[in-house]
């Protein structure tokens, strides 16, 4: 019967004749062998044999390939991979620091901290499951009020993100955040954070200042490693210029973790150190005044912005700055939004602009103490040098003299004969025209030696102060108004610039710090706002007095220039400045500068002149130095000196 019949009539006789007959070939196939028979062995040796040399091969490739990686892990890279491995075990998250507090020099409180909570988002540590995501997503959804299709997105796309950390919400309530928090150990890869959030309490008059905070950008990032994607810093002013002493140092926080990235137990923690605190040298009360008399002024003269500054002329350290009008700090401290920004950025009156530091204006008559001292010290007139000033200046022109260039003063009859001390008492134009340019047979600076001196004074560059927001003003030149027109220089240009007119342009604070060599006995000084930093009432430091030049111009010859600026206020055109009201004697320079080449026309504001007014006090030993400038008003004694005379009334009278 066959194989298959056999199997259908009985299959248990089948299994056992399968058996019997694979024992029986198993048999012959190793009696074969035994017997050296070839008759197997060719048949089947030739198919055998390399199957079991490549199976070999491949069992020795892959012991070896198996051997290298176990030595590769555990000798060769051993070290790295425990501290991954450890890394893996323990989380390591940090501790903001308590940002360093602002005060004025008194001690009033300019600046403070308040508590802001953010949930930040560690994306290496989110869980891998979108499932898990959106379990996240629901529960936070129930807190903070919002969609968890929202959440999950964002949650989502923190996960494909290469930022070590991303801030998922901002700024959460304090009820909020409290729920949060009891959430935290289900919201794998979340932290609630306290971030300082800054309150300014100067209520704007200080804010081109003090600055603000704000989240690190992408860019700052980059430049500031030690930073977290998520931390804040200072954006402008002195908390951008003050950065490192108020952030302080961060602290640390390791937690044992199991393999979902849960905490399992606390290992240990590193206190974060607080930020200095920094004192400034602003003198507050004394700003508020400052601030409603510039204030009183812009308002009286139908004007529309104006700016002053104070500071103490032996030091260097500003006692108050003033920009009018002004703006409130917290709006960018808490977020500005898009609609508040574009109305301060599109306010004709220009609310953002440091017009202390950074505004480049015309600025008159205050410049005449400064090119007497040009003229003193260069020779070209002495104390007993004097111009007959007769309202004004005929120069024909060198190449055909049937024109005649007329330059006027400011008051068409003339003063009269002045020297020195007069011209600057009485803010001769025509005096110093001739110091400037000459005039006929008297030698005059001329450009080169005039600008020099100008330098000397600051003009034409920074002043240094500590602050990142400020400009350097414009100091023409020959060379410049080539580049700029095409045109050569002529006299009428150092005529112009001679009285702080034409292209000549400079910041408030340039001007102050001019004065103040004055006001000194010869000293330039760098300005500055930081008194000192302290730690825990411990002094970190104090800021120097930065001398920028000495010694360059002689005892007499200030002497001098600081007589004409007395006789100003004494009888001259400062002379609303009278002891009567203000209880020391004071030396001052008024100035009123054109705007406009044709002059006010009657109807545009622009084109009425601004009104600068600089002064020291007391004149024989100054305390302070300031400068007022109330823009687009009219005359300097009419609405910056007044602005001046109430500010001192009362300085000198409560300090």
């Amino acid at each position: 019967m066959s194989l298959f019949g056999d199997f259908y009539e009985n299959p248990i006789r089948f299994k056992r004749n399968k058996k019997e007959l694979m024992v029986s070939q198993s048999e012959d196939w190793s009696a074969a062998i035994l017997s050296g028979s070839s008759e197997l062995v060719s048949s089947e040796g030739s198919v055998a044999k390399p199957i079991y040399y490549i199976i070999s091969i491949i069992v020795v490739f892959a012991s070896m390939v198996l051997v290298w990686r176990l030595f590769s892990l555990q000798v060769v890279n051993g070290k790295s991979n425990a501290l991954l491995a450890s890394g893996n075990r323990v989380r390591t998250t940090t501790i903001t620091a308590p940002r360093g507090a602002i005060y004025d020099r008194n001690g009033v409180l300019l600046v403070r901290n308040t508590a802001q909570f953010d949930l930040v988002v560690t994306p290496s540590q989110l869980p891998k499951d979108k499932n898990d995501i959106l379990k996240m997503s629901q529960t936070l959804a129930s807190i903070l009020g919002q969609q968890p299709d929202d959440l999950q997105n964002r949650l989502l796309g923190a996960q494909k993100t290469d930022r070590p950390q991303v801030v998922l919400e901002a700024k959460i309530e304090r009820e909020k955040s409290l729920q949060v928090e009891e959430q935290l150990r289900e919201l794998q890869g979340l932290s609630l954070e306290t971030s300082p959030q800054r309150e300014y309490l100067d209520s704007g008059m200080l804010a081109h200042f003090l600055g603000y905070i704000g989240r690190i950008s992408e860019q700052e990032w980059n430049d500031n490693p030690e930073y977290r994607p998520v931390d804040m810093i200072g954006k402008s002013g002195i908390e951008k210029s003050y950065e490192a002493d108020l952030r302080g140092l961060v602290g640390k926080e390791q937690v044992e973790v199991d393999s979902t990235g849960r905490p399992i137990r606390f290992l240990a923690r590193v206190e974060p150190k607080a930020g200095s605190n920094i004192v400034l040298t602003i003198d507050m009360a004394l700003q508020k005044q400052l601030y409603e008399a510039i204030k009183q002024q812009v308002e009286k003269a139908g004007s529309k912005a104006g700016s002053g500054v104070i500071v103490d002329p032996q030091t260097g350290e500003l006692l108050a700055a003033v920009n009018y009008p002004t703006y409130d700090t917290n709006l960018f401290a808490k977020g500005i939004s898009q609609q508040d920004y574009d109305a301060l950025l599109n306010n004709d009156a220009k609310p953002l602009l440091n017009r202390v530091t950074s505004g480049s204006y015309p600025i008159g008559s205050v410049i005449k103490p400064f090119i007497s001292t040009a003229g003193l010290q260069e020779n070209v007139i002495s104390a007993s040098t004097v111009v007959v000033d007769k309202g004004k200046l005929d120069v024909p022109n060198i190449y055909d003299p049937t024109i005649v260039y007329s330059f006027k003063g400011w008051k068409p009859e003339g003063i009269g004969p002045v020297n020195v001390v007069g011209a600057i008492q009485w803010s001769s134009d025509i005096f110093f025209y001739q110091v400037g340019g000459g005039f006929q047979s008297f030698q005059g600076l001329g450009e080169r030696r005039l600008l020099d001196w100008y330098s000397k004074f600051g003009f034409g560059k920074k002043t240094g102060i500590d602050i990142a927001e400020e400009g350097s003003g414009q100091l023409p030149s020959p060379e410049l108004k080539k580049k700029a027109t095409g045109e050569s220089w002529y006299v009428g240009d150092t005529y112009n610039i001679s009285i702080g007119q034409g292209d000549f342009r400079a910041t408030p604070l340039q001007v102050l710090m001019a004065t103040s060599v004055i006001a000194n006995g010869g000293k330039l000084l760098k300005p500055h706002l930081l008194l000192s930093a302290t730690s825990d009432e411990t002094l970190v430091r104090k800021a120097p007095v930065d001398i920028l030049r000495a010694d360059f111009i002689s005892p007499g010859n200030i002497r001098l220039v600081q007589q004409g600026m007395e006789a100003a206020v004494s009888g001259g055109t400062a002379c609303c400045l009278i002891k009567d009201e203000v209880p020391v004697q004071v030396a001052a320079k008024t100035g009123t500068a054109e705007t406009s080449s044709e002059g006010y026309d009657g109807k545009n504001l622009r084109s009425k002149p601004h009104a600068w007014f600089s002064a020291y006090a007391p004149a024989s030993s100054p305390r302070i130095a300031s400068l007022v400038m109330i823009e687009n008003s009219g005359e300097g004694s009419v609405f910056a000196a007044p602005a001046t005379r109430e500010v001192y009334k009362w300085y000198f009278t409560n300090r």
